[in-house]
């Protein structure tokens, strides 16, 4: 006979505890829809929240702004030369078209909905769910819809111009999208490949591209010129053009976004209006006489003596320095071709750095208008100082022997000199180096043992450039290479580029903050022999390869720290490049007629969109007729 097993309450206490924990743990388990993609998981701002910190929710409406372009913009479609305030790659800014997200300038690596109401990611990002605000309209009246979404997408992947996705590293950022699955007009899913390194750094890129009205297009093709204005869904819409004249855009007073926290208080000029200048001496002039609001300087001798004008003296034009901290890396560098054999050995590319004199060069050429860039993250918490801490050497340590054993017992640092452009010492240092590697100086000439010189190409694109490389030739001359500066013109340089048949040019390198596979594009070995990809060193390294990969996969600030730092050693121990200028917030000249929020934000100055005309400021300014 079978007895009937009771359960005690305390059994059955236990039993529902259990179950609880469990069930709550499956619960945190299972994505769910949020108001944005963090990359750390954490949100400043709640849902629904009214407006970010760093914006003045009451800014009045009204005026105009006046901006130079020097992009010779000659048609509508969103892609080509890149119409001002109409692009719909990352990073432009569009002002045409809105985009699924929007970042937050007062937080790292968060970014809300825009047209997006919410998003859903899944916990090994193999899928990412958007679903669209019902609000969000094109401005003909048209909803936005997922099928918008799709077709901005299909558009970049099959219909952009191959050298554009390439030199915009979109093959590597969007070759992660296995399919798009349109589930009804305002829901769709992205299925993601499995890859390593997909994480809420691709779920932001995805969010950064501005979406495009599929019923306007699909009855035009996209790729032919345009010359009748697109329609968008973002805060302005075009009123007036001339090709390579000027384009003027309107504020579109019903503009379906501007009740939202992540819009209020911006977007306050009536019009805003960009003039084309082709050189850019004509743009200071113009702006000199008030016919410009407000432009960047770049060019250290203007900044420090070309604005010295009554109007300056009078208080009526402002010069300061603006916050611009979601990328990093170099404005410019000089790229050491590994490809090349002679080029491939460390000792030669320490020899180059060496003989490169920064502090003559900053003190002649830039006059100390830039910070010297020491790391590939300068001036954040991510860049490599000190030695490695534990957290790093846990990451390096499999690839001990195949690294400089400097780069652990070592800081790294960038050789100082006097400025004078006589650094003796340095350059024995760079002869000596050059000999370990098997050149020596014969009659003056830097040769191997075949007798064969050292021959160095570089190549460049302007008179500008040519400032920065022709006293670093000169030194050179004095260690017996035999240089050779080569300036092209644009078509002959991106062959040049897409052969690799250079040993040094001047290149760039910008990261997003937090990364993402933007550093596929610049470092992974299996970007080094793409055509007019942006591995313009070659880098070929399996532990460059793994930190890569370490970057993109953290999962806290903790890892990717550690991570970061790591390939930052690797990076500048290797010398694949020569720093020159740090990315780095813009210095920058206004006429003083505008009302902006009593501070920036940490990592954007948010110009122009929070700020406004102020008419008593500008009644101020009396322009000479």
């Amino acid at each position: 006979m079978c007895r009937r097993r009771g359960t005690s309450p305390a059994r059955l206490g236990l039993f529902v505890a259990v179950s609880v924990v469990l069930g709550a743990a499956l619960a945190l388990a299972e994505p769910t829809f949020e108001h944005g993609v963090s990359y750390f998981g954490d949100f400043k701002y709640p849902p629904d929240f009214k407006h970010f910190d760093y914006v003045n929710p009451d800014a009045p409406k009204g005026g105009m702004l006046v901006l130079e372009s020097n992009s010779n913009w000659r048609a509508f479609n969103p892609e080509g030369v890149a119409t001002p305030g109409a692009g719909i790659i990352m990073g432009s800014a569009p002002t045409l078209y809105d985009t699924l997200f929007v970042p937050a300038d007062d937080e790292l690596g968060t970014f809300y909905g825009s047209l997006a109401e919410a998003v859903m990611v899944a916990d090994d990002f193999t899928w990412v769910r958007i679903r669209l605000r019902p609000e969000a309209r094109w401005h003909d009246g048209n909803p936005v819809t997922a099928r918008d979404v799709e077709f901005t997408f299909d558009y970049l992947r099959d219909k952009l111009e191959k050298p554009r996705k390439t030199r915009d590293n979109l093959q590597s950022a969007y070759s992660v999208i296995e399919s798009i699955e349109v589930h009804d007009a305002r829901e769709l899913t992205f299925h993601l490949q499995r890859l390593s390194g997909v994480s809420a750094g691709v779920v932001i890129s995805l969010g950064k591209i501005a979406i495009l009205p599929k019923h306007y297009w699909r009855a035009r093709d996209i790729n032919e010129p345009a010359l009748t204005p697109p329609i968008g869904s973002g805060p302005y819409r075009v009123a007036d053009f001339k090709v390579s004249g000027f384009l003027l855009y309107e504020r579109v007073p019903d503009y379906w976004g501007r009740h939202l926290g992540v819009h209020r208080g911006r977007y306050n000029f009536d019009r805003i209006r960009y003039d084309y200048y082709r050189d850019a001496t004509v743009a200071r002039e113009a702006f000199r006489k008030g016919l410009i609001d407000y432009r960047q300087e770049s060019d250290p001798r203007y900044w420090h003596n070309g604005y010295n004008i009554p109007a300056r003296d009078k208080g009526w034009i402002v010069m300061r320095r603006h916050n611009f901290g979601t990328y990093v890396g170099l404005i410019r560098s000089l790229v050491i071709n590994t490809r090349r054999d002679k080029l491939s050995d460390v000792r030669v590319r320490e020899a180059l750095t060496l003989a490169f004199d920064y502090d003559w060069y900053d003190r002649v050429i830039t006059q100390g208008f830039y910070a010297r860039p020491e790391s590939y993250f300068s001036q954040t918490s991510f860049s490599a100082v000190g030695v490695p801490d534990a957290d790093e050497i846990a990451l390096l340590a499999p690839f001990r022997d195949k690294l400089p054993q400097r780069l652990f017992t070592h800081p790294f640092a960038l050789t100082r000199s006097h400025g004078v452009g006589r650094n003796r010492n340095i350059l024995l240092r760079a002869r000596e180096l050059l000999r370990e590697a098997g050149w020596t100086v014969r009659e003056g000439v830097l040769t191997n043992a075949r007798g064969e010189p050292f021959e160095l190409s570089f190549i460049i694109r302007s008179a500008a450039e040519q400032r920065f490389v022709t006293p670093y030739a000169d030194q050179l001359h004095r260690l017996g290479f035999v240089t050779r500066v080569r300036m092209m013109e644009s078509a002959q340089y991106i062959n040049t580029m897409k052969e690799f048949d250079f040993d040094i040019s001047l290149q760039g390198v910008g990261i997003g903050q937090p990364p993402t596979l933007e550093l596929v594009s610049y470092f992974h070995s299996r970007n080094a022999q793409m055509p007019l990809g942006s591995n313009h060193a070659g880098i070929q390294n399996d532990a460059v390869d793994a930190m890569v990969m370490r970057v993109l996969n953290a999962r806290s600030r903790k890892e990717l720290t550690a991570a970061q730092r790591a390939l930052d050693r690797i990076l500048l121990w290797n010398f694949y490049r020569i720093p020159l200028i740090s990315i780095e917030g813009p210095r920058v000249l206004y006429w003083d007629k505008f009302g902006r929020p009593p501070f920036d934000a940490e990592f954007r100055t948010g110009f122009p969109d929070t700020w406004w005309y102020d008419d008593a400021r500008a009644a101020r300014i009396k322009l000479a007729k």
